[in-house]
């Protein structure tokens, strides 16, 4: 499957956008796609694996990560687990970008590669879309739960240049 990149302004701040995206046990309450999640083994303060039964219309399967926090950097990072299920290779990178108005820009990366070549010639046309979904998913629960911070027409724009952050994929 190709790569999903997803550049977005979220008025949540970085720590708390961090904080929610690292409670990964709490994904099915707001992402459809996601049936069940659980944590598994718990490694560190920083590090844990989980496995996640994912299900698109018939189709329905598990896998197995390894989750990365890194609390300082504000950055999480998701690899395929040593027993993966369904998924080849796996690479989700979440980094929260502060921005002056208390805001986040995030930096989304996701690039998935499935052992049924079938599956992911079916799933390759929605992957992008699928991608901007679930991230849209996590900015409509944000905003629900997490204080809301920054003005909605603030110009992020020569912020993000500044931080070396590329807008060609801002969606």
């Amino acid at each position: 499957m190709p790569e999903a990149h997803i550049i977005r302004r979220i008025r949540n701040s970085p720590e708390d956008l961090y904080g929610f995206v690292a409670d990964v046990e709490k994904y099915p309450e707001f992402i459809n796609l996601i049936s069940a999640l659980r944590i598994t083994k718990t490694l560190s303060e920083t590090e844990f694996e989980a496995e996640a039964v994912v299900a698109y219309k018939m189709i329905s399967e598990s896998f197995r990560s390894h989750v990365m926090t890194d609390a300082d950097a504000l950055k999480i990072e998701v690899t395929k687990a040593e027993k993966g299920g369904a998924v080849k290779s796996l690479l989700n990178r979440w980094q929260f970008h502060p921005l002056k108005d208390g805001s986040t820009l995030i930096d989304v990366v996701v690039d998935v590669r499935l052992k049924a070549r079938s599956l992911e010639f079916l799933l390759r046309n929605k992957f992008s879309s699928a991608s901007v979904h679930i991230v849209s998913a996590f900015e409509r629960r944000a905003g629900q739960i997490l204080p809301v911070v920054g003005e909605a027409d603030y110009d992020f724009k020569a912020e993000a240049k500044a931080l070396g952050v590329n807008l060609d994929n801002l969606v």
